[in-house]
């Protein structure tokens, strides 16, 4: 019987608390919050830069709002209230409020009703209701860059504050009628408010959740491609494009090959033979890296190199031949299941060679060529334990390997030629330092 996951909901996005919707899981919600934080202090300062022009616009219409005490209050607005928007302003822009700015907010909205409150009791126009206060009330749920449950604390506190200093400031003139009128106005609103940020927040939260399970997957998928595929080919495609495919002048191809690796197969127990092959293989990938060189693909216990491939690739035969002498090396550290010695035969060919990627839903990168096809000869036709050549291996690599003259080999498709055993740097070159 499989149990829900408390952290999931139905649709697959983390799921989130009831009443403060935060994300179960604290991780996904500390990812949120560290998200929106950044930018929500951009939206702060371009918060705090509209209300300084919006309060300087204000100032002329206190002597019309405000008959009494016009004068000191539309001073304690243009003076007193921009320099307190200025100072926050200049504050969001010090490291220690980076992740402190909702204190800056709070401030703000705290400071902006006081005085709002007191504009009102002693402006000589005194009205319960302020429309300016609700449409402030609104801001705060919908506009303020202030997280949740900050902004619900922000707006009640801001009410409060409100109602407290308007009616203890009006009484006992204050008409009752229509305070009562003003506290249930004001009220809906932070209802109205409450319930448009809590759908807005349950929005940006899943849509927050979804994009990054999209980036994640997204991620996901680039790693498997660049898993399977060359860098340079992963990104060719990621980038729109349908078909590659390119021609190459030179390329070294090695394949190697577990000698006997059919009859282990066949005699050992199939986690044994998974694991031999694994642990080889792991010991290959590992070499590919520290070379240079590209892996193409596996075709049952044969392993298939390119240097050279795909385009811009700047490996060439010397670090093919370095590979094939590495991976005899690792191998003398392997041992089969029953004990024994493992041997590994390899060929490496060079030349001309087309490379493309292959398939829609299984595709791979692949070379085709008679580079290709004689590497994997020489593979076949070699002995345990040794590294066969052609001659264009050979001439590539003149100088600063050895090569053992095999004589010539009967090659499938080619007839007679001649090959060499590649049998280590020349004690002079740089390849033997």
């Amino acid at each position: 019987m499989q149990h829900k996951r408390h952290d999931v909901s139905a649709d697959g996005l983390p799921a989130l608390k009831r009443w403060s919707l935060r994300f179960i899981d604290e991780d996904w919600d500390d990812r949120y919050r560290g998200a929106l934080r950044e930018s929500n202090l951009s939206t702060l300062r371009a918060a705090m830069m509209i209300a300084i022009g919006l309060n300087l616009i204000f100032v002329p219409q206190d002597f019309f709002f405000y008959p009494e005490n016009a004068v000191t209050i539309a001073l304690w607005r243009g003076i007193g209230m921009t320099l307190l928007f200025v100072v926050l302003l200049a504050a969001s822009y010090r490291p220690f409020w980076r992740t402190r700015w909702p204190a800056l907010l709070m401030v703000m909205v705290i400071g902006y009703t006081v005085f709002q409150a007191v504009a009102n009791v002693y402006g000589g126009h005194f009205q319960p209701v302020d429309h300016g206060f609700i449409l402030m009330v609104f801001i705060i749920y919908a506009m303020l860059p202030f997280f949740y449950i900050q902004a619900v604390n922000a707006a009640l506190l801001c009410t409060a504050l409100y109602l407290g200093i308007t009616i203890w400031g009006g009484w006992p003139h204050a008409d009752l009628q229509q305070v009562s009128y003003s506290i249930v106005l004001i009220l809906a609103s932070n209802l109205i408010g409450f319930v448009a940020l809590r759908r807005m927040e349950l929005l940006r939260r899943r849509g927050f959740a979804s994009n990054e399970l999209v980036a994640e997957e997204r991620a996901r998928v680039r790693e498997l491609l660049d898993r399977i595929l060359p860098a340079s080919v992963a990104t060719r495609l990621r980038e729109g494009e349908t078909r590659v495919v390119e021609r190459l002048a030179d390329v070294t191809v090695l394949f190697a090959d577990i000698e006997g690796f059919t009859s282990m197969a066949s005699e050992c127990q199939p986690e044994e033979t998974l694991d031999t092959l694994s642990d080889a293989f792991d010991r290959f990938d590992k070499l590919v890296v520290q070379h240079g060189v590209e892996k193409i693909k596996t075709i049952g216990d044969a392993y298939m190199v390119a240097a050279g491939a795909p385009a811009g690739s700047k490996a060439d035969a010397r670090q093919a031949a370095a590979l094939s002498l590495d991976m005899i090396r690792v191998v003398r550290d392997l041992k089969r299941p029953d004990g024994s010695a493992l041997h590994i035969r390899i060929g490496v060919a060079r030349g001309p060679i087309i490379a493309g990627v292959v398939g829609d839903s299984r595709f791979l990168y692949d070379l085709w060529g008679d580079a290709v096809n004689t590497a994997s000869r020489m593979e076949t036709t070699g002995a345990a334990d040794r590294i066969q050549v052609t001659r264009e291996v050979v001439d590539a690599l003149e100088g600063l390997y050895d090569f053992e003259p095999r004589g010539e080999v009967e090659v499938k498709g080619k007839g007679r030629m001649p090959t060499w055993w590649l049998t280590g740097p020349c004690a002079t070159s740089a390849a033997a330092e």
